[in-house]
């Protein structure tokens, strides 16, 4: 005999109930509450993504994404209380970051063990943030105002043109979003450091959506005579009429009324004694009457999107940049003889950068036979203006025992043999203009095949570089074309085993310059590399392995008893790197990283072949884990390891290594009381034992202290 219909009707619909997310019963009615898709737009969750279009522009999932890639989340970087991108990069494989130590005025990231200068790795929404790299226009985004972090490994100039070997960071900007959300922060720390944060977005109807974030936030830093200042907001408008159609209007303001501090300590006095003593991990070799770093910073973007049907798609983004800084900077340059004093030098600038960015992209789906193709059509431009004057002289030298210096501009150093020689004063001052172009032209083809994915990219740039000084009316320009290319193969095994291999190649171009002044030719670099990905079926986890060989090639090396470069040598950077985010029960959250790293010079002509590049640990290993206890109370821990480096490039001095331990714990007060809902307490802790450690050299005569502790207290509101 049959079930009755009306029983059949209720197994039915429990068993969709159970089987299908998103199903709910309630009576007789089915309600289906759909689920969007993740994608690299889409708001993450947790300390997982699935997706990222970093590595393709594209949004291809990072399983069958056949190149090391790490995504930071925005729990991620609130959980670990990040204060700038270097600290939200701490946990992630083959990236040495923070090594500037506690000075943050700029982004400092190295990744497989190469830099670029601090201020050459960094893109916004997919566009290069339009830094001038031989000024101290240096362009920063606060983590504040970011959705998530893409990092990016390896050679990419593919599909971005100019770029650092090791690869690029990726930030992505929250988005306006068609439901209400809103936050609310109050933070205080040590070293005076309060602020304040709000974040809210809504729909203005079906079709438009708007967002508004800002921040306020100053701090005293851990320098002596030191201080730090922001405030930045960040208005926009999503036009989405349906689908296939959006249109996000944005806009970044930023002003740095302080940037801290930036300075150097030398490595006798840091990393070892300077006449039975150590300077403090506050010391400040500046002279408060003269220093300053102002900034101010504006960008405009729109991102643009079209589907015309199933086959086409279309997308644009672009951006204009104007920022203006302010610097006057007094630094030591070493000791003087045997005694305690501090020769010191002065830098002056007034720059004023105006720049321009935009990529187009045409994308085809479709399929050849079999093979189900992603054909991108690419061309994207980018240029700045940079108008600056530059200062320069010695100033008095510092007692770094009292304290005692003087704030005088000498065209020539102090001389201890003869301290009372005269000297003549002033400063040497010039104008300049810096202009930069790079056009490029790239083609992309994603292939699937049954479990099979290649991707094959190559791409045409010509590179523009002029600078003029306005002073001396001389003026020096180099240009370059240069073709580019990338592939990999993955095979996706039902499993979620993911083995891969690549190849792909980079260009950068070169600041310095050659016997003749011009500057020489841009450096390019190829890489070799393999790796397995596993997502265990049905989860968002990734365990993934990488080993790469990659080389930079034609590097400028310094000729010996001379002040100019050739292109005579070769940078070879070896390693492996394992990553690991999971979600190991609905309550615990880990990501653990480990990265061997090792580089060296090759063909060198300066007496430094087979060493290795300071600014370059040997390992790196860390592990975060983040518990969610009954009561509203979560906390989470970390562990970070810095292996040892060198402070310098002849290999003379090593650094010790440094573990560093950080520490977060939460408290949500709605679970406590029904009318507190939405409103939470958190403690964050950097460098919670607040060991004392050197965080990089570049040379025994410059080396950066570590970030000392840092205690701050987030009272938030979540609506």
């Amino acid at each position: 005999m049959g079930m009755p219909f009306s029983l059949k009707r209720s197994a039915l619909l429990c068993s969709l109930a159970l089987a299908v997310p998103g199903f709910a019963i309630a009576a007789d009615t089915l309600v289906v509450t759909a689920q969007p898709a993740e994608t690299a737009d889409s708001p993450t969750s947790g300390y997982r993504a699935k997706t990222s279009s970093g590595a393709t522009k594209t949004d291809r999932p990072l399983i069958t994404t056949g190149q090391s890639v790490s995504v930071i989340t925005r729990q991620q970087i609130e959980d670990q209380g990040a204060m700038d991108v270097n600290q939200a990069l701490n946990y992630s494989s083959g990236v040495f970051t923070n090594f500037a130590g506690a000075a943050t005025r700029y982004d400092t990231v190295s990744l497989r063990g190469f830099h670029g200068g601090d201020v050459d790795n960094t893109f916004l929404d997919g566009l290069r943030l339009m830094t001038d790299g031989g000024s101290y226009n240096a362009l920063q985004v606060d983590p504040w105002f970011l959705e998530r972090i893409d990092v990016i490994k390896g050679p990419s100039s593919a599909l971005y043109g100019q770029t650092v070997p090791g690869g690029l960071v990726m930030m992505t900007s929250k988005r306006p979003q068609f439901q209400q959300e809103g936050h609310f922060r109050l933070m205080a720390g040590n070293n005076s450091t309060t602020g304040a944060a709000f974040d809210y977005t809504n729909a203005i109807n079906d079709q438009w959506a708007f967002r508004l974030t800002g921040i306020a936030r100053n701090s005293d830093t851990q320098y002596d005579h030191t201080r730090e200042e922001r405030y930045a907001i960040s208005p926009s408008l999503l036009w989405q009429p349906d689908s296939d159609t959006s249109l996000l209007l944005k806009a970044y303001l930023q002003k740095d009324p302080s940037g801290g501090y930036h300075g150097s300590v030398p490595g006798e006095g840091s990393i070892t004694e300077r006449n039975g003593r150590k300077l403090s991990n506050g010391f400040y070799d500046g002279e408060s009457a003269i220093d300053q770093f102002k900034r101010r910073e504006q960008i405009y973007s729109y991102v643009f999107s079209h589907r015309f049907n199933e086959t086409w798609a279309f997308r644009s983004n672009a951006s204009y940049t104007h920022s203006n800084v302010d610097l006057d900077q007094v630094y030591q340059i070493g000791w003087i003889g045997d005694s305690n004093l501090l020769d010191r030098y002065y830098s002056g600038e007034r720059s004023s950068l105006d720049a321009f960015a935009i990529d187009n992209q045409l994308e085809a789906d479709f399929t050849t036979g079999e093979v189900e193709h992603t054909l991108v059509l690419g061309a994207d431009y980018h240029q700045y203006r940079d108008s600056l004057w530059d200062a320069s002289a010695y100033v008095d030298p510092l007692n770094a025992r009292t304290g005692v210096g003087g704030a005088h501009f000498w065209q020539s150093a102090y001389n201890p043999a003869d301290p009372d020689a005269a000297r003549t004063p002033g400063l040497y001052a010039y104008n300049q203009t810096r202009r930069y172009h790079q056009t490029g032209v790239y083609l992309q083809d994603e292939m699937a095949w049954n479990n099979w994915h290649m991707t094959l990219s190559g791409r045409y740039d010509r590179l523009v570089a002029k600078s003029t000084n306005d002073t001396t009316d001389t003026s020096r320009r180099r240009s370059d074309d240069h073709i580019s290319g990338r592939a990999s193969l993955l095979y996706a095994f039902d499993n979620g085993v993911s083995p891969y291999v690549s190849y792909s190649q980079a260009i950068t171009p070169s600041s310095l310059p050659d016997a003749s002044g011009d500057l020489l030719k841009p450096t390019t670099a190829e890489q070799y590399e393999a790796g397995v990905k596993y997502q265990p079926t049905g989860t968002s986890d990734l365990y993934s392995i990488a080993v790469y060989d990659l080389t930079q090639k034609d590097v400028g090396n310094r000729v010996v008893n001379t002040s100019y470069y050739e292109p005579a040598g070769k940078v070879h950077s070896r390693g492996l790197e394992l990553e690991a985010r999971n979600q190991l029960t609905p309550r615990f959250s880990t990501i653990a990283n480990y990265s061997v790293t090792r580089v060296r010079f090759k063909e060198s002509v300066d007496g430094n072949d087979g060493h290795t590049p300071y600014v370059t640990p040997n390992q790196i290993a860390s592990l975060w884990g983040y518990y969610k206890f009954d009561y509203g109370i979560s906390a989470g821990a970390g562990v970070r390891y810095i292996g040892k480096q060198w402070a310098d490039n002849e290999n003379r001095t090593r650094l010790p290594s440094a573990t560093l331990f950080d520490a977060s714990i939460r408290a949500d007060l709605g679970v406590w009381n029904n009318q507190l809902k939405g409103a939470w307490v958190q403690v964050n802790a950097n460098n919670l034992t607040d060991r004392e450690y050197v965080a990089a050299c570049y040379g025994t005569g410059n080396c950066y202290w570590g970030a000392e502790r840092s205690v701050v207290a987030t009272v938030g509101y979540d609506f």
